[in-house]
């Protein structure tokens, strides 16, 4: 599989480690604030439309369906986790709950960078709903001082361009450098409003999803074409976070969350022990039966826990139990200053 170690972050190879739930923060708890798409939604799309909050999402954890595009946890859960705080309230249910000072989510399943018909949040109006809480006073500058912002999106206008295109490549190297150009500005706006630590995720494999693979159906071969647009994205995107931490000097700390070469690494840690598992090719997803881009609970695997991939384009709760366990290092090098080495136990 090409492109693997392109970037400049550097992977570093840890076992999975426990995550201590003491407090990180010497004068408080971290706030978590998420920003994307349906890798990091943890329960704001809406619940009286097929999706997330129906059968069988949830199913391998917590056994019920949560809003999160899996079977499982999603990225969200395990950032959440690294820094020893439950994951933040979904903005959509902050009426309901009890607490949400961790942090809040206002990722939505479906959204973009750009506007789209698919999600009514784009990036830009999820930091309009951020921005709006923070004149309300709901979380002080000290609260900031102390603050994550996740950012995971992208994957969404690619494919909403190839649609409009009909899988045509023609004019795509100027939508990239107009996608990325829009999300440096919405990351930069992030850092203006107080937030101390943007972690940024690059695109996935975004060929080697089953939605993807050559020819349909199969899953055996990625769509290395796909997997190169990805690359170009992922590298002038790290040009741009590169960018932004010079302008921005020492005020706001940005990481890259290197996911492209994470899932590389983790698809190839999962075919090396596939004689122990039941699913022997990773590429093939849990669900086999999909109605309206979601699956369905009558086309579901028996075991969603030994896969890799649980729909045409979400990784299972295993897929990113293992997809973290070559992310973490890099998160624990890149926010060292902001996370004390006693915070994790190896």
């Amino acid at each position: 599989m090409e492109g693997k170690g392109i970037f400049l972050v550097v992977l570093l190879l840890f076992s999975l480690v426990a995550i201590s739930t003491a407090q990180i923060c010497p004068e408080g708890s971290p706030k978590l604030f998420v920003f994307g798409d349906s890798y990091v939604d943890t329960g704001n799309w809406p619940k009286n439309v097929r999706g997330p909050w129906k059968e069988p999402f949830g199913k391998t954890f917590p056994g019920k369906p949560t809003g999160r595009a899996s079977d499982g946890r999603v990225l969200t859960d395990h950032i959440a986790s690294f820094l020893g705080i439950e994951s933040p309230t979904p903005y959509q249910l902050r009426d309901t709950s009890k607490n949400i000072q961790q942090g809040l989510n206002f990722a939505y399943g479906g959204s973009g960078v750009f506007p789209s018909t698919w999600a009514k949040d784009s990036l830009s109006v999820q930091i309009d709903q951020f921005e709006q809480l923070l004149n309300e006073n709901e979380y002080s500058q000290r609260d900031l001082d102390s603050s994550v912002a996740l950012v995971s999106t992208g994957a969404n206008d690619y494919s909403l361009y190839s649609a409009a295109k009909k899988g045509s490549d023609d004019g795509l190297p100027a939508f990239t450098e107009g996608l990325v150009n829009q999300l440096a500005a919405d990351l930069q706006r992030i850092a203006h409003l107080g937030v101390k630590n943007i972690v940024v995720a690059t695109l996935p494999l975004l060929g080697c999803l089953p939605v993807h693979i050559i020819p349909p159906n199969s899953y055996q071969n990625c769509d290395e074409e796909s997997n190169k647009n990805a690359m170009i994205h992922n590298q002038l995107l790290q040009k741009a976070v590169e960018k932004l931490s010079t302008d921005d000097g020492n005020r706001c700390t940005f990481v890259i969350l290197d996911l492209y070469n994470a899932m590389v690494s983790a698809i190839d840690q999962f075919r090396q022990n596939a004689a122990n598992t039941e699913y022997k090719n990773p590429l093939q997803p849990c669900c086999s039966k999909i109605v309206d881009y979601m699956c369905s609970v009558e086309g579901v695997c028996t075991n969603p826990e030994s896969s890799f991939f649980f729909d045409l384009g979400h990784p299972s709760d295993n897929g990113w139990n293992v997809i973290f366990s070559f992310l973490q290092g890099s998160l624990h090098k890149d926010l060292c200053g902001f996370i004390p080495y006693d915070a994790i136990q190896f």
